[in-house]
C-alpha cells in the first residue's frame, strides 16, 4: 500500500480499537452503576429472563474489561472476559430483530462489538499497551 500517504500500522489500529471499545464498555458499566442505577437495570434483566446476579456480574466485567482494554493491560484476556457479556447483550436484544434502530434496539450493534473484540483479540494490545 505504498500509494497511501499514511501507512496503516497494526499497533495504531490496536490502540484505536482498544480505546474505543474499552471506553464504550467502561462507560456503559459506569453508567449502569452510577447514573441509571442498578435497581433500574435489574428490572430489565429480570424482564428478559436473566437472574439479577447476572447484572452485577456483567457490570463488573464491563468496567474491569473496559479498563483492561483502555490501558492495554492483558488485552486478550480483557476481550475474552467481555465476549460472553456481549453475547448476553445480543441475546437481550435478539427479540427486537437485527436492526438496532428498532424500538428496544436489535442485535446488529452488539454483534459488531463482538467482532471488534475478536479483531482486538487477534491483534493483541500492540506496542502502546501497558502489558501484552
Amino acid at each position: 500500500m505504498r500509494f497511501l500517504i499514511f501507512q496503516p500500522k497494526q499497533d495504531m489500529a490496536s490502540l484505536l480499537l482498544r480505546l474505543s471499545v474499552g471506553g464504550m464498555f467502561f462507560i456503559h458499566g459506569f453508567g449502569k452503576l452510577f447514573i441509571v442505577g442498578m435497581h433500574k437495570v435489574n428490572e430489565g434483566f429480570v424482564a428478559h429472563g436473566f437472574p439479577v446476579w447476572t447484572n452485577y456480574m456483567a457490570t463488573a466485567i464491563e468496567m474491569l474489561g473496559g479498563l483492561m482494554l483502555l490501558l492495554g493491560l492483558y488485552t486478550r484476556l480483557g476481550c475474552v472476559l467481555l465476549m460472553p457479556v456481549t453475547i448476553g447483550i445480543m441475546v437481550y436484544h435478539f427479540p427486537n430483530g437485527w436492526v438496532f434502530h428498532k424500538p428496544g434496539g436489535g442485535w446488529e450493534y452488539p454483534q459488531l462489538i463482538l467482532m471488534a473484540l475478536w479483531t482486538l483479540f487477534f491483534l493483541g494490545g500492540g506496542k502502546y499497551a501497558l502489558k501484552k
